[in-house]
């Protein structure tokens, strides 16, 4: 792995490394990231400000919409398209057994076969099926495209969290799924000196509070079937909480600073563990309509 740049270690790599060195079963899945990261980072799409007021704010979050639905989101699809391919590139070069299928992807969007233009809207508001489609239409590995174009489009995300962030502050929001973008929390995290329960956006990257006891995937507050699960180290630093009514779960770490969003998939990686010990004991990570 790189080990960092002029101005210091990449904070990406830099964790990647610590990952590796812990659990060296994860160095694959921490190439793929080394490769995309760093280029997502970096990336600008040019999203365009989203028009929204406190008002309207108020009105969809009381409704349980996020701010971003409904909204016409401007980027520049030439810097996607480009963002998309470089992706499918770092991706080609690392080799390993997906290199085929990543070629077959860069062929087909050097040839503007995928039309990007028509995939960002359904990614940004959760719907798969188009790209999906997309892929089978091509013969491309739909896993691989919709990682692709789920990546390509965070940069703008994160654009419009930072924009919209501020209208989130003193409006309630008690709901697993993101106040921004809609996307399910990928994590939780326990954060200050009091380990305030918060939960986390890997699409944007948005941080809101959340009750310590409640299940973030059905709103259960039952303490009778509400429950935690734990690796064999680090008891105090990570752990799942489960939940016997809609039997999902959440890895929830603690973190004291909100971890910074680009981070996110990574401890998600890191945390990897726990998504098995949930899946043996019949839990799973809960899509919230």
């Amino acid at each position: 792995m790189k080990s960092g740049t002029l101005n210091g270690p990449d904070p990406l790599v830099q964790r990647l490394h610590e990952l590796v060195e812990q659990s060296p079963d994860l160095q694959d899945a921490a190439h793929f990231y080394e490769i995309i990261l760093p280029i997502v980072k970096d990336a600008d799409l040019h999203a365009a400000p989203v028009s929204l007021g406190h008002k309207e704010a108020r009105a969809k979050l009381a409704a349980g919409f996020p701010l971003l639905k409904d909204v016409d989101l401007e980027v520049d699809l030439d810097a996607v398209h480009e963002l998309i391919l470089r992706l499918a590139c770092g991706l080609e070069n690392l080799g390993g057994h997906s290199r085929d299928r990543y070629r077959r992807i860069r062929e087909a969007l050097e040839a503007d076969q995928l039309e990007i233009d028509k995939l960002l809207s359904p990614i940004a508001a959760g719907d798969q099926d188009p790209v999906v489609s997309a892929a089978h239409s091509l013969q491309l590995d739909a896993d691989l495209v919709r990682v692709l174009v789920k990546n390509a489009f965070k940069p703008a995300l994160h654009a419009w969290r930072r924009q919209l962030s501020p209208l989130l502050n003193g409006l309630p929001w008690s709901r697993g799924y993101c106040p921004v973008c809609g996307a399910v929390a990928i994590l939780g995290e326990l954060q200050d000196n009091h380990l305030a329960k918060h939960l986390r956006c890997g699409q944007c990257g948005a941080d809101w509070p959340f009750r310590r006891l409640q299940c973030m995937s059905c709103g259960n507050e039952d303490h009778h079937t509400l429950g935690y699960l734990y690796g064999e180290e680090r008891h105090a630093e990570m752990r799942v909480e489960v939940c016997d009514k809609c039997k999902g779960y959440l890895k929830v770490i603690v973190s004291f600073h909100p971890t910074p969003p680009d981070i996110l998939p990574i401890e998600d990686l890191a945390t990897l563990h726990l998504d098995y010990i949930a899946l043996e004991r019949g839990y799973a990570r809960v899509a919230i309509e």
